[in-house]
């Protein structure tokens, strides 16, 4: 049988565990941060500085820069985002959707109402939107053709030199 010594021992352990879990997640937090400025920030800019794309290291490695994109359209921003895509051409980035919800079982008459949407007296959601990285690879290209009409804020973007250092 266990004793409330014991179980407070136990309650004490579990709490130290947690202060460590804490710690190792700040310092995994701060340390990735670090990574990302030396890979998007200092590397980049060093390089650019020198004149480079690309160093190998005396230990094997080697470093390259390129230019990327990070993009995330923001929901308030959404409709004129995929406006803008349309009005400059680029419309066929968007994948339109149909939605319907159907309770369990009713796979045959979500095939039937194919045909007859309204007269069934269903409210279908029509859902559009541009996959993640169609968008980033649209932008990424639109930035190479240093497209001046190119409205980085709407798309949630910015351009970034990333380092890639291969073995």
């Amino acid at each position: 049988m266990i004793s409330l010594g014991e179980l407070s021992a136990l309650a004490h352990a579990l709490v130290e565990a947690d202060r460590g879990v804490e710690t190792a997640v700040e310092e995994l937090s701060a340390r990735k941060e670090a990574a990302r400025q030396l890979r998007e920030e200092s590397i980049p800019a060093a390089m650019m500085e020198l004149g480079l794309n690309e160093v190998k290291l005396d230990s094997g490695e080697k470093v390259t820069i390129k230019q990327d994109v990070y993009a995330s359209i923001p929901v308030a921003q959404r409709d004129e985002a995929y406006a803008w895509l349309e009005e400059h051409g680029f419309g066929g980035l968007l994948k339109t959707e149909v939605v319907l919800h159907f309770t369990r079982g009713e796979k045959s008459k979500a095939e039937a109402v194919m045909q007859e949407l309204q007269s069934e007296g269903y409210a279908p959601e029509l859902e559009q939107g541009v996959h993640a990285q169609t968008l980033k690879a649209f932008l990424r290209e639109q930035l190479e053709a240093a497209n001046p009409d190119l409205p980085l804020d709407l798309f949630g973007a910015r351009a970034v030199f990333t380092t890639k250092i291969t073995r």
